[in-house]
């Protein structure tokens, strides 16, 4: 991205530093474990992290680039973490590639004026809440895909 952006090495590393703030936010208020609070936090942290990174990057201003991060949070509310096989490799890797593109939808709807609605701290506190509610089954255990006729057999097989 560095590249082909045309960055320097300090606008790359302040992106990140951003990027950082908003997970230490995240940490602080909530959890970026999905075995409490669902893939929302854990895809939604990583997408409302680099979405304040690539805001940052791309010229935001701070503002923007917390108002870049709720907006990806908000996007990811509710995200059920439910494992295939009790392997991450389905679905959890396509929620993250969904993460990475939702932080860049995000960053660029800030970038054009979009309205974030709802501030950033308001966002963790929601997605936690939203977490702790969530039936145990949808908390990176043993329910949603992992249910399946699919996912039980790809499971017996592994033993």
């Amino acid at each position: 991205m560095g590249r082909d952006m045309k960055l320097s090495r300090e606008e790359m590393v302040r992106g990140l530093m951003v990027g950082g703030l908003i997970g230490l936010f995240i940490a602080e208020a909530a959890t970026f474990s999905a075995e409490v609070a669902g893939c929302q936090v854990e895809c939604g942290a990583a997408s409302g992290m680099a979405a304040a990174a690539v805001t940052q990057m791309m010229g935001g201003t701070i503002e923007q680039c917390i108002d870049a991060a709720s907006m990806a949070l908000q996007n990811i509310t509710g995200l059920a973490c439910d494992p295939v096989a009790n392997r991450v490799e389905v679905p959890c890797l396509g929620k993250n590639v969904m993460g990475g593109s939702n932080a860049i939808a995000s960053a660029n709807m800030i970038l054009a004026g979009y309205n974030a609605v709802i501030p950033l701290d308001e966002t963790i506190a929601a997605i936690y809440e939203i977490g702790l509610s969530l039936p145990l089954e949808l908390r990176c255990t043993f329910g949603g895909l992992g249910k399946t006729k699919t996912s039980v057999r790809m499971l017996e097989n592994q033993k």
